[in-house]
């Protein structure tokens, strides 16, 4: 009797372990691999070197590189075979939106980590720089945030979390009144971003800080026109707002050390966040 009642115990408990095997979440298995700046540092170089442009895959399909400077997508067929825990190298301007947003879905499905270097703006930033579970950041790399809205008056208002007020909505010429293209009701937006930020239900695009915000509207009220600078998020702002592990191999010291960065890659100044 007691070995009969032992051996079903035993068996009700592998069972429960194995249930419990197959529910663990992605982002948990994901975390089970390991940080490598080494093999990071080996990537970029691959993808700095005679590789095809924009889009390149390494022979044994652990690492795709994707440049873009002039708005070209990545070429999907290449990226679809990368391997399941493989390394995505980004920098430039990310493509187009729609496109960036199924490739991020493809790397997150694949737990691919993403690697920056150089500089990533526009849908670099607001998709495959949050599109897996990890992000490493190399040193000397500016990623940055910003609004094409130099033509249009904008309006602000107090958010939820903070009574400095955020961009939110923008009256462009010809007298079109537009919700701004990152709002939450742009096509497919919300769902990129639900399961990807730590507040699902009150996050607003584009992200930004109190600080950035602070410096946004300063110069908005020096001028009445929406400034054509970009902005930096700090690691302590973006573990506040996203939910994968995003880690800076250097994030700069100061604003003289973000300007520099950006004049260095030619790209316009940026608000630095502390």
């Amino acid at each position: 009797m007691w070995r009969k009642l032992t051996r079903f115990i035993s068996r009700g408990l592998f069972a429960g372990l194995a249930l419990l095997v197959l529910v663990i979440p992605q982002r948990l298995a994901a975390q089970q691999v390991g940080l490598d700046p080494e093999a990071y540092h080996r990537a970029v170089d691959y993808c700095r070197g005679d590789v095809p442009q924009p889009t390149a895959i390494s022979p044994d399909r652990t690492i795709v590189c994707f440049a873009d400077t002039s708005g070209i997508d990545p070429d999907l067929s290449v990226v679809s075979q990368i391997a399941q825990n493989g390394l995505f190298v980004v920098r430039g301007l990310g493509g187009k939106r729609d496109a960036a947003m199924s490739i991020s879905d493809l790397l997150r499905s694949r737990n691919v980590t993403v690697i920056v270097f150089g500089v990533c703006i526009h849908h670099c930033a607001n998709y495959y720089f949050v599109a897996s579970t990890r992000t490493y950041v190399v040193k000397n790399t500016l990623v940055i945030w910003q609004h094409n809205l130099a033509d249009c008056q904008v309006t602000f208002r107090e958010s939820y979390d903070s009574k400095v007020p955020k961009l939110w909505r923008a009256e462009c010429p010809k007298g079109d009144e537009w919700r701004l293209a990152f709002s939450s009701d742009a096509p497919g937006l919300g769902r990129f971003y639900q399961d990807r930020v730590v507040d699902r239900y009150h996050f607003q695009p584009l992200p930004d800080s109190e600080h950035v915000r602070k410096r946004l509207k300063s110069l908005y009220d020096q001028t009445g026109r929406f400034p054509l600078i970009g902005w930096m998020l700090s690691p302590a702002s973006l573990k506040r707002i996203f939910q994968a592990e995003i880690i800076y191999e250097s994030y700069p010291q100061s604003q003289e050390e973000a300007t520099a960065l950006a004049n260095h890659y030619g790209a316009r100044d940026v608000i630095y966040d502390p």
